[in-house]
């Protein structure tokens, strides 16, 4: 999957859109939790792949989205990138 690309698609669609495409991936996410993620594309880094996703970074999804929604969304990055 080419995260660059995604995350650029989900910058420039309207939060329905974003539901959809997270739907395809399996993820079930509201307008609201959309919403709630948006702010933080901006702080996702190319360095991750290299040194891991920020616990900080991981607490602030998992207070916009939940921690069960969060476990779910970061084991599929890592079965993405192994």
């Amino acid at each position: 999957m080419d995260y660059v690309q995604l995350l650029n698609e989900v910058k420039m669609r309207s939060d329905g859109e974003v539901q959809t495409i997270a739907w395809h991936y399996g993820i079930d996410l509201s307008k609201k939790e959309i919403g709630e993620l948006r702010p933080l594309l901006n702080d996702i880094s190319f360095h991750w792949i290299f040194t891991g996703v920020p616990e900080s970074f991981l607490d602030k999804v998992k207070y916009a989205i939940g921690h069960e929604k969060t476990a779910i969304l970061f084991q599929k990055y890592l079965d993405s990138t192994n």
